[in-house]
């Protein structure tokens, strides 16, 4: 069984009042190990941030750069525990016309927009899987079709995938039929558990951070986490869980 997880921690520069990031940091990196998976997709998440999660977090290597220049700016970093997968490649790619260039951005985002992908070997049966960690305009429901259908063109149709991260679309949307339309699935977590709530912890707002799959994967169990670690909530987002079982090579 790969457990894989995707949470919006929140960007740490947001102007958060008491739900800023020294204030629910440590509840963070609580939240994240208690997920206990063994590939895990992150967004919005800074350089600070990072090397904090990565201190408390050490059985987890971290990939991914930042979508500014490729050093600053927010990542979708992948989180791949080290004695559960070992990573074979990654790459971070930019949304538009040239993806491989640090800093591209599609025409009129306001930000470079970016995906983390990996390849990496499960152990211990050695099969290999690809896991991409994204996170989509928050703007425009067109330049969110166009990112994920470039996506779609770049993963590797050789090898199962494992797609995560907050796409700001909901399930029902254009969003989601184009990366269907690519032979990927949506992974249903159980009930009707929202995922964004703006730090108010409501759990009945919108489903927008998605897990989904191709190839040979089974999805054995999926759910919406919404446990509260400490007195502050870890992020503006749930996490989102699932279970898969990834079919021999």
């Amino acid at each position: 069984m790969l457990r894989v997880a995707t949470f919006n921690i929140r960007n740490g520069l947001g102007l958060d009042g008491r739900n800023a990031w020294p204030f629910r940091r440590a509840t963070t990196a609580r939240t994240i190990a208690a997920l206990d998976a063994d590939l895990v997709a992150l967004q919005e998440v800074y350089g600070f941030q990072q090397r904090y999660l990565e201190r408390r977090l050490s059985a987890y290597r971290f990939v991914g750069e930042g979508r500014t220049d490729g050093r600053r700016g927010e990542r979708c970093p992948v989180l791949v525990h080290q004695d559960r997968a070992v990573v074979v490649a990654h790459r971070t790619v930019w949304f538009g016309a040239t993806p491989d260039v640090p800093g591209t951005r599609l025409p009129g985002a306001g930000f470079p927009r970016i995906a983390t992908m990996a390849t990496v070997r499960l152990e211990p049966e050695g099969r290999l899987v690809q896991v991409t960690s994204t996170h989509l305009d928050e703007a425009s429901e067109d330049r969110r079709r166009v990112a994920a259908a470039q996506l779609v063109e770049m993963l590797d149709p050789d090898l199962p995938q494992v797609l995560m991260g907050d796409l700001n679309a909901d399930p029902t949307s254009e969003v989601i039929d184009v990366l269907a339309d690519g032979g990927l699935v949506l992974v249903e977590p159980e009930g009707t558990t929202g995922t964004e709530h703006a730090f108010t912890g409501r759990t009945d707002r919108r489903r927008i951070d998605h897990v989904l799959v191709r190839g040979d994967v089974r999805v054995v169990d999926a759910t919406v986490l919404t446990a509260r670690l400490g007195c502050a909530l870890p992020s503006d987002h749930w996490p989102v869980r699932a279970v898969l079982d990834v079919g021999d090579e």
